[in-house]
């Protein structure tokens, strides 16, 4: 590659980058800041985040140990700055900021997958635009989840994999494994089926290839060095877990975590063939032409050099959606599109391998097992009919992705997009008002931290736990006014309410979710009674969807003693 290719191509990558972040961006302000349109795990992760700076005891482990920590902790600096900005932390754009960030940067490894093989720079960049403006990848572009932190060390890796396949430079294996999927495990645990998916090819990949002795060691090196890090990951997460927390593995153990989730709200797993089914169904709405990609990339390939390419994604991708299939079909997660979204750039990147190679990337270190490369033909004229049957069959896709989003059945999470993208105040059906109600999600929430703010409270006034508290603490500007579980001293404080001059305890009902709350376990009749600690003051019933209706009580004066 040219000094003056290399200069071109940094200039279009930096390009889509700041064309998809100004993107998602926007549509993060339209939805969140604009609309109130927030997703529940995304305002929990702002929570934790600004716990770590503002509440009544800053430390960094009160990100917790229930979700994974990049996602969260990349967005200290811009929490920091709710003091300027409120809506910020109160409409989660610290969020947004995160997730933009990582989108555009997924869409510029998308476009290197191009880039890298010599691809014809048009096809590369529609092929990026139609991965980049699919509506599933704006939307979790735009509303900080994690899902867009996953995507862009997933595609990363796939990336740097793809390459090594060709030249054996260990410098792929360090990108990848070291950095991009080590970095994906602390972001979606699901990324652990694809560290070892990554390790068993490469490990096998190095045996096949590297025939002189001693081959097994060089297959294991290779293999640590790919999934090590990645296990590393594992083992630390887990261990700094258990030290601070005594759980290991919270996300399963934890009365807050996933499985207790799935408990407290009544979730049955479906039997193993009908929770596959739904699987494949969430697959082919968000990439319905995966499977004839794939195929024809096949087909393009198989015999051919540099076919071991093909191997990578369908591996490295196709291990976290068979991970999600199993854990749907077993019951241990609940039935979101969103889990699936690993398909999108699944597809995309067969269509970028479903076409003939350019002129490959010098790589750092060609390997010395890398296999032989035959001379690349000088092509004088490429024909446009194979890569505009490719680009058009990814594209034929998203309609399709749009209609899935927009079924309740296998989209519960996107579908209440509806009440922002078509209001439509005449229409009285009953999806038509839950759309509406799930678009009003926290809205509540923040009417409560505005009026707790009105009474102008002392700090530790007010005992909530963050299981539905969290977009109350997100709203306020005054943070320290809560004592939460992640504050040494919310046991002692709920234990005596009254001696310790806590002022407001705030209740929510002891069913569901609300079972788990700390305030319902230490007092049991709390929600219907006061439990003989509290008097009611306010009850505030909620218009937002899977929201509690809230109770605000006054902790009773002490007793005066004669």
């Amino acid at each position: 590659m040219s000094a003056t290719t290399g200069r071109s191509d940094f200039r279009l990558k930096l390009t889509i980058f700041l064309a998809m972040l100004i993107i998602y961006l926007a549509v993060g302000h339209w939805l969140q800041v604009q609309h109130g349109f927030i997703m529940g795990d995304t305002l929990s992760r702002v929570v934790a985040t600004q716990s770590v700076l503002f509440s009544r005891d800053p430390h960094l482990a009160a990100l917790g140990f229930i979700f994974t920590p990049v996602a969260a902790m990349v967005q200290i600096p811009a929490v920091a700055l709710a003091a300027v900005w409120p809506d910020i932390a109160g409409r989660a754009f610290a969020g947004t900021i995160m997730s933009a960030t990582f989108m555009a940067g997924a869409a510029v490894q998308m476009l290197s997958m191009g880039t890298d093989r010599g691809l014809p720079r048009a096809y590369s960049v529609t092929l990026t635009l139609l991965f980049a403006l699919n509506p599933m990848i704006v939307f979790y572009g735009s509303n900080g989840m994690s899902e867009a932190p996953f995507i862009f060390f997933m595609t990363w890796a796939v990336r740097r994999l793809i390459l090594w396949m060709v030249d054996d430079d260990v410098h792929h294996l360090v990108a990848a494994g070291g950095i991009a999927m080590g970095l994906a495990y602390l972001t979606r645990y699901d990324a652990a089926a694809c560290i070892a998916a990554a390790g068993f090819l490469v490990g096998i990949t190095t045996y096949l290839r590297a025939k002189p002795a001693p081959r097994l060691r060089r297959a294991i090196l290779d293999l640590l060095i790919v999934a090590g890090p990645g296990f590393l990951a594992f083992l630390g997460w887990a261990a700094a877990g258990w030290l601070i927390t005594g759980e290991a593995f919270a996300q399963f153990t934890s009365q807050y975590g996933n499985t207790a989730i799935l408990e407290q709200s009544g979730q049955t797993a479906p039997n193993l063939f009908d929770g596959l089914i739904f699987a494949a169904i969430c697959i082919m709405l968000l990439a319905p032409t995966m499977l004839p990609l794939a195929l024809w990339a096949v087909m393009q390939r198989w015999g051919r050099p540099n076919w071991q390419m093909l191997i990578v994604p369908l591996a490295l991708f196709g291990a976290v959606l068979a991970f999600q299939s199993y854990s749907y079909a077993s019951g241990s997660t609940f039935p979101f599109l969103r889990f699936f979204i690993i398909a999108i750039p699944l597809g995309v990147t067969m269509a970028m391998l479903g076409v003939p190679d350019g002129v490959f990337r010098a790589p750092t270190r060609r390997g010395r097992y890398a296999p032989v490369q035959t001379a690349t033909p000088v092509v004088k004229s490429r024909s446009a009919a194979p890569y505009i049957a490719v680009a058009a069959t990814v594209a034929v896709g998203i309609p399709v992705t749009m209609l899935g989003m927009a079924q309740p059945k296998y989209a519960p999470q996107e579908y209440g997009l509806g009440a922002v993208l078509n209001p439509d105040p005449y229409n009285t059906t009953e999806r038509k008002a839950i759309e509406h109600q799930i678009a009003r999600t926290f809205g509540t929430e923040r009417q409560i931290a505005q009026y707790l703010e009105n009474l102008d409270l002392p700090d530790s006034s007010v005992i909530t736990d963050t299981v539905y508290g969290f977009g109350i603490l997100a709203a306020s500007s005054r943070p320290r006014v809560f004592v939460i579980p992640s504050d040494p001293d919310f046991t002692e404080l709920l234990n005596d309410p009254t001696a310790n001059g806590v002022k407001y305890l705030l209740a929510v009902p002891a069913t569901g979710r609300g079972t788990s709350d700390a305030l319902n376990v230490r007092y049991p009749t709390l929600y219907d009674t006061g439990a003989e600690v509290a008097t009611l003051e306010l009850e505030i019933p909620n218009d937002g969807d899977g929201q509690p209706d809230w109770r605000l009580y006054r902790v009773n004066e002490p007793v005066a003693r004669r």
